[in-house]
């Protein structure tokens, strides 16, 4: 029994985090940070000014919030701020907070409209960083929500990803559109995209070659 209880421990203690998890604790430390960054600039500048914006301008930058709705948020406070309306740093926050929720929640939440023929969802990325998995996993969502889907292998790069992609057709059930390994992939991509039209076919999803800093044609 106490081998057993031991051995629960030592499986919960090597159990790996799920993506939520992961997710999750990333997003907690980005906030903790920012929050902490917020507190040094009060600190540093004493009042809240043009200076103190300027500073949090460069903070939400480096926190990946984007140049743009930056921008947005210290057009907001810097008219406060002009106006003498934010004395301390719970209130910075609060109006931070504020002014990036009113962001959120205007966005649109309807997605772009399908055009007519199929859908393309182009996978790229650095190598290595899972688009092949990525693939077959969108592959088995679209089948179980009913809809016809065909992978394209333009990666003609890598012998080894028109195999791995072939895995994963014959896991979901999809057919893998392909070329010889050297092949040209635009050429791939056109008898995937003629058959795709030509039966009907809802998404087309293309697998492409890893982009590698070491070879110059990628």
């Amino acid at each position: 029994m106490i081998q057993t209880l031991f051995g629960s421990l030592d499986e919960e203690k090597n159990k790996k985090p799920g993506f939520l998890d992961r997710m999750k604790e990333a997003v907690s430390r980005t906030r903790e940070n920012l929050s902490e960054r917020i507190e040094e600039i009060v600190a540093f500048n004493k009042e809240i000014d043009a200076s103190t914006l300027d500073d949090l301008e460069a903070t939400l930058i480096a926190a990946d919030l984007g140049s743009a709705t930056t921008r947005e948020v210290l057009d907001g406070l810097r008219e406060k701020a002009t106006h003498k309306q934010i004395d301390n740093v719970e209130e910075l926050k609060r109006l931070l907070k504020e002014q990036i929720s009113t962001i959120l929640n205007s966005a649109s939440n309807v997605p772009a409209r399908q055009v007519d023929g199929p859908e393309v969802l182009l996978i790229v990325g650095v190598n290595g960083t899972g688009k092949t998995t990525s693939i077959g996993k969108l592959a088995n969502l679209f089948r179980s929500q009913g809809k016809t889907v065909l992978m394209c292998a333009a990666d003609t790069f890598r012998a080894a990803a028109i195999e791995q992609l072939e895995v994963w057709g014959s896991r979901t059930g999809v057919e893998v559109i392909k070329t010889k390994p050297g092949g040209d992939p635009s050429a791939v991509l056109f008898d995937g995209l003629s058959a795709a039209k030509a039966r009907g076919t809802d998404y087309v999803i293309v697998d492409t070659a890893g982009r590698l800093h070491t070879k110059q044609n990628l």
